[in-house]
């Protein structure tokens, strides 16, 4: 079998089910991968299936029927997100897809229900940016503030997002530093305390907002948030889920598929050098409750990394390892997923029972 054809299937026996747990059905995926049929033609398959969605956007909003068009365009905006995320044999079409990407998100934004609207944030001199969800409810809101992995961004969450907005939570899905749009600033930072103190800033007396905020980390995300939780005070909570607590201990190990979404996420020559920065070693850790999840079946992540980040946490942590789970356990979202939306909602509770006292 060709090296492209390896890669294809180790793409798929990675990430299929992030893929289908983000909004794209099996079967929908499945028969893209199969037009795709090799590695070289996965861009142009998933771009084709992402304007036939877009197509469809139109032909709704043509109609009238606003929400039906809103979740084609995200639909849109999630087939040009998984055919680039991985893409990096020639990067200016990766380019171009991302852009693709974040244009039909932005069309699907205000058509969505609840509805996302684009949050700027100043940092640097330049702007960082995210989606901001509130609840259909009126009132003010607590708000989970979501932190992407290596490779995902803002535009694959309006699923799991609606698990903590139907629970009257906000969401903020920022793309920090050398995720997404941010990778304007560069690759990857090892400390990101500093976007997401800029994030909460830039919303402090939103009116839909009441100032309580918990971290929500996926995968390399877990262990971004995990670090600047510890440099954040007021903090309602923190969740990592696969997270970890030291890449350079395991990064020999890692596949070759996921080696290779380093070298791009990290923006340097010595990719291993820097994948030693990424550690929890020496670091403060948070004072806030905190929550860390991990799948025993992950085969990118230790799922051995979950002891040492629950230990790292100075204030406590709830720590679970599925027996079940994958790579974020998007094998078993009904049971993760759920879990955390109703810790946050509760860890919200509390904090505001402090507030009150």
């Amino acid at each position: 079998m060709s090296e492209p054809e390896n890669r294809l299937l180790s793409v798929v026996a990675h990430w299929l089910p992030r893929i289908e747990v983000a909004g794209i059905p099996s079967a929908t995926a499945r028969a893209v991968i199969d037009r795709a049929g090799r590695w070289e033609n996965w861009l142009a398959a998933w771009s084709e299936e992402g304007e036939r969605h877009a197509a469809m956007a139109e032909e709704a909003l043509g109609a009238g029927h606003r929400l039906t068009a809103g979740e084609a365009f995200a639909r849109a905006s999630l087939f040009f997100h998984f055919g680039q995320f991985m893409a990096f044999d020639d990067l200016d079409a990766k380019e171009r897809a991302a852009k693709r990407k974040v244009d039909l998100f932005r069309r699907a934004a205000p058509l969505l229900d609840p509805p996302a609207r684009r949050i700027d944030v100043p940092f640097e001199g330049r702007l960082l940016h995210g989606c901001l969800r509130l609840p259909g409810a009126a009132g003010r809101h607590p708000l989970a503030l979501i932190v992407p992995g290596s490779d995902s961004t803002k535009e694959e969450f309006p699923a799991f997002e609606r698990h903590f907005l139907s629970r009257g939570i906000a969401t903020l899905s920022l793309d920090g530093p050398g995720q997404g749009e941010g990778r304007a600033f560069g690759g990857l930072r090892p400390d990101i305390a500093d976007a997401v103190g800029a994030a909460i800033e830039a919303l402090r007396g939103h009116a839909g907002l009441d100032g309580r905020v918990a971290l929500v980390g996926m995968a390399f995300g877990g262990h971004l948030a995990l670090r600047a939780a510890g440099s954040i005070g007021g903090l309602a909570g923190v969740v990592s889920i696969n997270g970890f607590f030291d890449l350079g201990a395991f990064w020999p190990a890692l596949p070759q598929v996921y080696r290779d979404n380093m070298r791009f996420a990290l923006a340097v020559d010595d990719v291993e050098a820097r994948a030693r920065a990424f550690t929890l070693a020496g670091a403060s850790g948070p004072t806030a409750p905190a929550l860390i999840l991990h799948g025993a079946k992950d085969r990118i992540f230790p799922p051995e990394e979950a002891a040492a980040c629950a230990a790292f946490c100075a204030g406590g942590a709830d720590a679970e390892v599925f027996a079940d789970g994958n790579h974020v356990c998007n094998n078993i979202p009904w049971l993760y997923r759920p879990l955390v939306a109703d810790w946050l909602s509760d860890r919200f509770a509390a904090a505001a029972e402090r507030r009150a006292s």
